[in-house]
């Protein structure tokens, strides 16, 4: 679909009478003849994140600008969140600016058109001072637009006081029309992607792709000579919470402990729910001493925190450890849980590390 618009656009711009010298007109035809290979390639397998950093460094070059920045917007903080940034210092995460008409960026995304300027540096609506007003002058803010909705916002900075051309405002909207739908198009396939390997319940990953994790990660704590732990986390009496209060209860206390252990590991680390009242968390780069004063932490947490009338919940936690207790993954997760039964048989509410058979 995308080709057929631009095709489209080319065909009228072939036909149509333009003011522009001969150069121009060779220069917005090779721009479109541009669109069109980065279309082809905006299309293809990548994560969000990769996508957003091609757009940005594409619309530079297409531009001959020599910084990008790209923003998508935090609506339930109100402000625009800087995702990607080429040229510049900037990084990703930093410099949010709120959505309203105080900046470039949220004119441009509140008004849903482009906004620019050939000298920011005395533009009020430009919000930053120093070192960054003082390298770039012109400054061309493009609302990223897909149908009836406005994802974003793509700004291009040039060295040079020339403020960007009506054709070039022209390209920068088709270009970021073409970009929004892509980024449409991603973001629906990371949402299903992660329906596919997350459990709805807990928000862990599920047992399908923690199989599929271990193995990955027991080859990469091999490559490297690094440890890998692995934790299997019971539930204590579930079956008499169940009995007891419905299995509602039993669901809502399951959900309230995975969010305390989830609060307990690191961004590196992979918590799934493995079976009904099991969870497994694979801590890379972690030797077993570490990864029991994770699961102790976890114990604690959860023996503190959470109860239901006279019944106080609690986990119980084995640990294995790579290589020290098994070398492929299938053994690392045996070894785990039977330290975890272990623990289950020593009274619960412990934490149990894999002894060598």
């Amino acid at each position: 679909m995308g080709k057929s618009i631009l095709r489209s656009i080319f065909r009228r711009k072939q036909v149509k009478k333009v003011p522009y010298r001969k150069r121009e007109i060779i220069k917005q035809l090779k721009q479109l003849h541009t669109l069109l290979e980065i279309n082809e390639k905006i299309v293809t397998e990548q994560s969000l994140s990769e996508l957003l950093d091609y757009i940005v460094r594409s619309a530079v070059n297409l531009l001959k600008a020599d910084a990008g920045t790209l923003r998508l917007p935090n609506e339930e903080q109100n402000v625009l969140v800087l995702k990607s940034a080429y040229g510049t210092h900037r990084k990703s995460g930093q410099t949010d600016l709120p959505i309203n008409e105080n900046s470039t960026a949220g004119l441009s995304y509140l008004k849903c058109r482009p906004v620019s300027s050939s000298n920011i540096s005395k533009e009020a609506l430009y919000p930053w001072n120093g070192e960054e007003s003082k390298k770039f002058s012109s400054l061309l803010t493009v609302p990223l637009k897909a149908r009836d909705k406005n994802l974003g916002i793509l700004s291009l900075y040039r060295r040079r006081k020339e403020k960007f051309s009506s054709s070039e405002i022209e390209i920068a909207e088709i270009f970021a029309s073409q970009t929004a739908l892509a980024i449409t198009n991603r973001t629906y396939l990371d949402q299903f992607h992660r329906a596919a390997i997350t459990d709805e319940l807990t928000g862990f990953y599920n047992r399908g792709y923690f199989y599929q994790r271990l193995s990955e990660e027991v080859h990469r704590a091999e490559r490297t000579d690094l440890p890998l732990s692995l934790l299997v986390i019971d539930f204590d009496h579930l079956k008499i919470i169940n009995d007891s209060y419905g299995h509602l209860a039993g669901d809502k206390a399951l959900k309230e402990i995975s969010k305390i252990i989830g609060a307990c590991i690191r961004k590196m680390d992979i918590p799934a729910r493995y079976g009904g009242d099991e969870l497994v968390i694979i801590l890379p780069e972690t030797d077993s001493i570490s990864a029991f004063n994770v699961a102790e932490r976890m114990r604690k947490k959860v023996a503190n925190t959470l109860s239901e009338g006279d019944i106080s919940f609690t986990v119980s936690i084995g640990i294995a450890t790579y290589p020290r207790d098994a070398t492929q993954s299938q053994t690392l997760f045996e070894r785990a849980d039977k330290a975890m039964y272990q623990a289950k048989q020593k009274g619960a509410n412990r934490v149990e590390i894999s002894t060598k058979e």
